[in-house]
Parts: structure tokens; C-alpha cells; sequence
């Protein structure tokens, strides 16, 4: 008898690359729910994270990268248990930016980048 081989069509449009970093999701009236979470999959144009599904993640949310100090605005696209799927919409620079929404985002970050 004769194996069917699986088919996988890749549907990203940007290579990714396995990472293993702590980030944290924000959510909520004036981003104040967060979530701690690690970084598994990473592209420019995405991310796959592993976080608790006891954490109930909106539509979108803030993703915080304090080593690297980047927060994206996110979309959720899919969710399977502990993994979720991500779309990046728009990229901040933390140190740098001065959105007034993000304040909280800023004020964390400044608490949980790495010291040199």
C-alpha cells in the first residue's frame, strides 16, 4: 500500500526563526491586564508566543519585547491552547516613543529591561 505523503503549503509571507524570549501582552482599559509570555516563533511580520489559556487574549493587544526594547501592536490570528498566532501591525521603538496610550507599556518596560 502506498503512503500519501502530508502536503504542507507554507502561508507566511516572511521567513521565520525559532527564538525562546520572554515578552508580555498587554490588554485591557487603558492597558492595564498583562500577561507574561515567551517569544517561539519570530518574522517580520508575526510572532508565535506560548501563553497560559487561562489568559483570554483580546482581538488585539500590545506585545512588549523589553530585551530588545520593541512593543508591536498585534492581531490575534489564531489560538491553540498554550500557542497563539500574531500578525504585526505597527512597531514602536519604547525608548523613543511618547504615544500617551502606551504609557503603561513605556513605564514597564523601563522596569524590565535589561540592565547592561
Amino acid at each position: 500500500m502506498e503512503r500519501l505523503a502530508s502536503i504542507h503549503v507554507e502561508r507566511r509571507v516572511d521567513p521565520r526563526e525559532a527564538v525562546r524570549q520572554p515578552v508580555r501582552a498587554y490588554f485591557g482599559d487603558k492597558l492595564a491586564m498583562w500577561a507574561d509570555c515567551e517569544l517561539r516563533d519570530l518574522s517580520a511580520s508575526g510572532a508565535k508566543i506560548h501563553v497560559s489559556s487561562l489568559y483570554k487574549l483580546p482581538p488585539r493587544f500590545i506585545l512588549l519585547m523589553h530585551q530588545t526594547g520593541i512593543a508591536f501592536e498585534v492581531v490575534l490570528k489564531w489560538r491553540r491552547g498554550d500557542l497563539a498566532g500574531l500578525s504585526f501591525e505597527v512597531r514602536h521603538e519604547v525608548e523613543t516613543m511618547d504615544e500617551p496610550r502606551l504609557a503603561t507599556v513605556r513605564e514597564a518596560w523601563i522596569g524590565l529591561r535589561p540592565r547592561s
